[in-house]
């Protein structure tokens, strides 16, 4: 990343006998100090294809599993799929649900006349615009079809975050790629929090992301209650290893179950304020999870995923984004093999994949009640999607 001119030839040579297909586009995941407007210009001029790129803390790697720094560049090629890429403008809390519907709508038109099926995408957070609502306006506008992707992230700046279409680079907004054609969506879940604590209360006055009462008591009291300090200096690092377990009722009637991080207290109103919207009349359990737990259940997911899926369907698998919560890269610090070797050991060497730890992750959940899918916002959260 500090040597473009290098970076570049890299990524060129690597391609260079790769044969493309009829349609392609490129996914760059690179680290946040990387001049992002420089390296969409120069891989304009090397590849005739759209390429879309996302800021990230770390990357993952197909061939180290684990990347602190660098960029990766993952393209996709099809005969009998089209994609459709774009960026959304900058967007602020007042436009970005008619940004968000417009750049959506724009690349349907952009489809060949194939009915999407589903939609990647990445974006800048915005700290007024909680994540479970970017999500519900593309899930509205795209009839329910799966949605893909996170937030990008940087080194705990939270202003170094960046989305690129070709050389043009946003740091609000989204960039989105529609994808049609001769793709048959099949999710799978696994639950990674095998352990739980003592702590099951009922929201009672919630609004978004804002937790003020649980039962009759206040957040910060039920919390006091539950044995943490929060007067401590690092009150972020409390909660990385101790995330809520949150389940609510859809407006369809469905139960749904998500985990929840605890981002910050407000002390004046007493109310935890989350990442991750937690809506009035959710149950909310304190879980706890340790790396052997989070090695286990990534292993367990890609299992379900990649071998049972495609012994069912009859389908080898070549590809795998990966998106990632930065809060288990925090819980590991340097010893983040622990997570990777639960991926590594068990995706095949045919899968090649790449992905990055976000400030958010955008995944479809499935109902083990109903079966039913549904588009949701996580944190704390391990996703992926292969192709």
């Amino acid at each position: 990343m500090d040597d473009l001119d290098l970076g570049v030839s890299e990524l060129k040579d690597k391609l260079r006998d790769f044969k493309l297909a009829k349609n392609s586009f490129g996914l760059i995941f690179a680290h946040s100090e990387t001049d992002f407007e420089e390296l969409g210009t120069r891989l304009q001029k090397e590849f005739d294809f759209p390429i879309i790129g996302a800021s990230a803390m770390s990357l993952f790697s197909g061939e180290e599993g684990y990347a602190k720094e660098g960029i990766s560049f993952h393209v996709f090629t099809a005969d009998d799929c089209s994609f459709a890429v774009g960026m959304t403008e900058e967007y602020t809390e007042d436009n970005y649900k008619t940004e968000i519907k417009r750049t959506y709508n724009s690349l349907k038109k952009d489809l060949g006349g194939w009915r999407p099926k589903l939609v990647l995408t990445y974006g800048v957070k915005n700290s007024k615009i909680p994540g479970d609502e970017v999500v519900d306006v593309l899930d509205s506008v795209g009839g329910g079809i799966p949605i893909f992707g996170g937030f990008c992230s940087d080194n705990f700046e939270f202003n170094e975050c960046c989305v690129m279409l070709n050389s043009k680079v946003h740091r609000a907004g989204l960039v989105m790629v529609l994808f049609g054609g001769n793709i048959r969506p099949v999710l799978k879940g696994e639950f990674s929090v095998d352990t739980v604590a003592d702590f099951v209360e009922v929201v009672t006055e919630s609004d978004k992301n804002v937790v003020y009462k649980l039962g009759n008591k206040t957040m910060v009291e039920a919390l006091l209650a539950a044995g943490f300090d929060l007067e401590g200096e690092n009150l972020l690092m409390q909660f990385v290893g101790s995330p809520f377990l949150v389940t609510y009722t859809a407006p369809d009637g469905d139960e749904i179950q998500v985990v929840r991080h605890l981002d910050c207290i407000d002390f004046e109103k007493e109310a935890g304020v989350f990442l991750g919207s937690v809506p009035k009349g959710a149950s909310i359990q304190l879980a706890m999870f340790s790396r052997k737990d989070v090695a286990r259940s990534v292993a367990r997911a890609i299992q379900s995923a990649i071998v049972d899926v495609a012994n069912e369907h009859k389908y080898e698998y070549t590809s795998a984004i990966i998106t990632s919560c930065v809060s288990r890269l925090m819980s590991f610090s340097n010893d983040i093999v622990d997570e990777t070797r639960g991926y590594t050991s068990v995706v095949p060497p045919s899968i090649k994949f790449s992905g990055m730890y976000s400030y958010g992750e955008f995944c479809p959940k499935v109902s083990p009640a109903s079966g039913k899918m549904h588009n949701c916002f996580h944190n704390m959260t391990f996703t992926f999607v292969v192709f």
